[in-house]
């Protein structure tokens, strides 16, 4: 049965867009009527946000064919907050338990309230603060899953992983990001040594506050040729960058063989990777597309808990200036994560 809270409010501010296109200015504050949990889902009063590059991708139109399922529309996917009430089916939480969660697609999350699935829906512990749980679903998911596609391991130490043959060198691009700044040091917690690319900003952040062995600016000549400052070639590369041309890949990989798992395909990479499958290739890329899994954001709050994963928050936004956390976000040089809180000072 559902269970809600007493005197609880009928509407909500919420910012959404009822069309394609238009970036931050397309944004529109609007006072809507709260959600309803339906069967398999929970309401959440919200508490902070996440935006991510497929937020605003999606309101470009480039999953126009699936996404947004109509309009008007309320976006993004990465939520954490308190459940206030839960719709049918749902066991495991109760009004006033902390959580963390993800709602794709249909998203909602830059409101007051939204719904998401309890199969996507994790306890947050005291020791994660509401904005690095929404920081955590989409960012640290893509980087675990893009780091178990290179074949590395999380469920052993770095001693037995490297005797199962997993990669032992990996390159992160784009490491000072959202996804980077997390495979830096899940890439590190799995005892692998790191090479990583970045702006000359954030050089020392990477190194000194993430982790990594060895820094590279991607606008020098070294950089955009993926060369390590040691000589080293790389098992593994997990590509957070825009496309690259697949022969700078290449040669930077090891002469044994090595994969690219690439969280940015474009149509050129997804024909390379059939190709690379169907002829067995020593050198191979991977295109990743997220599929969110309930025990890996568990696992990903419990490295947060236990401050073995940190979260690097680039800026933070209350819910009136949605917009400009938007137009950060699509501008492409944050450092870690934008975060919209619902209580945020005005």
């Amino acid at each position: 049965m559902a269970a809600a809270a007493d005197a609880a409010p009928k509407t909500m501010r919420a910012v959404q867009y009822d069309k394609y296109g238009g970036g931050a200015e397309g944004l529109k504050h609007v006072e809507v009527p709260i959600p309803a949990p339906k069967e398999g889902e929970l309401l959440i009063k919200m508490e902070a946000a996440s935006i991510n590059p497929i937020d605003w991708k999606i309101q470009k139109g480039m999953l126009r064919l699936f996404l947004p399922k109509k309009f008007p529309f309320v976006p993004v996917g990465d939520l954490s907050g308190e459940v206030v009430e839960l719709g049918g089916g749902v066991s495991g939480f109760k009004p006033g338990d902390k959580v963390v969660s993800m709602s794709f697609p249909n998203c909602g999350g830059l409101a007051e309230y939204a719904v998401a699935p309890a199969s996507l829906t994790v306890a947050r512990p005291p020791e994660v603060s509401a904005a690095d749980g929404a920081s955590l679903p989409a960012a640290a998911g893509s980087a675990l899953q893009q780091l178990k596609a290179a074949g590395v391991r999380f469920d052993a130490d770095a001693d037995a992983a490297a005797a199962a043959g997993g990669p032992k060198n990996v390159l992160v691009t784009a490491a000072s990001g959202g996804v980077g700044h997390y495979a830096v040091q899940l890439a590190k917690l799995a005892g692998l040594h790191v090479t990583a690319t970045c702006g000359a900003r954030n050089l020392a952040f990477v190194r000194d506050g993430l982790g990594a062995d060895e820094a590279l600016d991607y606008r020098t000549p070294d950089g955009a040729a993926l060369r390590s400052p040691s000589g080293r070639r790389y098992d593994a590369v997990a590509h957070c960058a825009p496309p690259a041309p697949w022969p700078v890949f290449r040669d930077a990989l090891a002469d044994a063989g090595g994969v690219v798992v690439d969280l940015t395909p474009g149509v050129a990479a997804t024909v390379r990777s059939f190709l690379h499958r169907v002829t067995f290739s020593k050198k191979r890329l991977v295109p990743l597309i997220l599929m969110p899994k309930k025990e890996e954001m568990e696992w990903l709050v419990d490295m947060a808990k236990q401050g073995k994963l940190k979260t690097t928050i680039d800026s933070q936004y209350p819910l009136s200036r949605a917009q400009e956390a938007w137009a950060k976000s699509m501008e492409g040089h944050a450092t870690g994560k934008i975060v919209v809180e619902m209580g945020g000072t005005e």
